[in-house]
């Protein structure tokens, strides 16, 4: 019953502050780039009205593009309900296994490549090429960073790895938390790798796939957007201090806890709009480059570790 508890807590935070970390990215980047920016609750206001839109299907697509927004989204939760994002030990825990996460976010991937595709249309094709170019090149990178925390923490679960992360006695970690950032990026279609916020053709990747769905299924594919983008911040967070995760279910500990969690979201937040607000993005033949290196630095910690444990 507790651990039901925890995950529900979980679950009810993670789903409610999803929009606010869009809404606040961008309004960090417009004060850093010298805007007045709109608020950061506008996106609960979009992702509303969206529901209440029309939807406009081409005569070209089939059960698949209706399909594509309900696995994306449900991948998208079983995530939030599985990953310790706000508390330790929740209900599902057990199968937050790192090859079971890279799988989830490997399905989403693919479905929303299909979807892109259905619609038989050019930017769809486009960016659905892209992805599934990017998708192979994240996947090792995304394994060799996991297989570096299971090694140091003595877990496969992602649970038990950010339970067991202490980059000041393991410093085989720090590599790979610099990998899990570059991955980041990455499966969150952010700058370096993609601009979430343009519709020209030589530079979106995300949107293009999204470009074709309209009204609910819109809302839908957003929202699991701003999910994954708040997953991740929160995974990097924790990665760096899980000491402010809660492990009981006591009044005191789940407040804390959820006060943590809004001051990480605040400072990713800050530190991702001031990334995005001082670099450009890189032409997408040197993904392979930025993504070469992610994995590198897996690799890195990995063999760090396996040093560490045969001395």
């Amino acid at each position: 019953m507790n651990a039901i508890f925890l995950t529900l807590v979980q679950f009810i935070a993670i789903l409610s502050a999803a929009p606010f970390v869009v809404g606040l990215v961008r309004l960090f980047k417009a004060r850093l780039q010298g805007r007045h920016g709109a608020s950061p609750f506008l996106p609960y206001w979009t992702y509303a009205t969206l529901l209440k839109k029309q939807m406009v299907i081409s005569k070209s697509t089939s059960w698949v593009f209706r399909l594509v927004p309900f696995v994306v989204l449900a991948a998208t939760v079983f995530l939030v309900c599985v990953l310790p994002l706000v508390v330790f030990g929740g209900a599902f825990a057990n199968l937050g296994h790192f090859m079971i996460i890279s799988g989830v976010l490997a399905l989403s991937a693919a479905f929303l490549v299909m979807g892109g595709l259905e619609s038989a249309s050019a930017f769809g094709g486009m960016g659905a090429s892209r992805e599934m170019t990017l998708a192979a090149l994240v996947e090792p990178a995304m394994i060799a960073m996991f297989a570096t925390f299971a090694v140091v923490t003595g877990s496969f679960t992602v649970d038990g790895m950010v339970a067991g992360a202490n980059i000041l006695t393991l410093p085989a970690l720090i590599p790979a938390i610099g990998a899990l950032v570059m991955i980041a990026l990455a499966e969150n279609a952010r700058y370096p790798v993609d601009n979430p916020a343009t519709h020209l053709e030589l530079t979106m990747v995300h949107e293009a796939m999204v470009l074709e769905y309209s009204g609910p299924y819109l809302a839908m594919l957003e929202y699991a957007s701003a999910l994954k983008l708040t997953l991740f911040s929160l995974l990097i967070a924790n990665a760096l201090f899980p000491m402010t995760l809660a492990t009981t279910s006591s009044v005191a500990a789940i407040g804390l806890a959820l006060v943590w969690m809004v001051v990480k979201l605040i400072v990713v937040s800050f530190l991702l709009a001031l990334l995005e607000s001082t670099i450009a993005k890189m032409r997408f033949y040197r993904m392979q480059e930025y993504l070469t290196i992610a994995f590198f630095f897996a690799i890195a910690g990995l063999v760090f570790a396996l040093v560490h444990i045969s001395l």
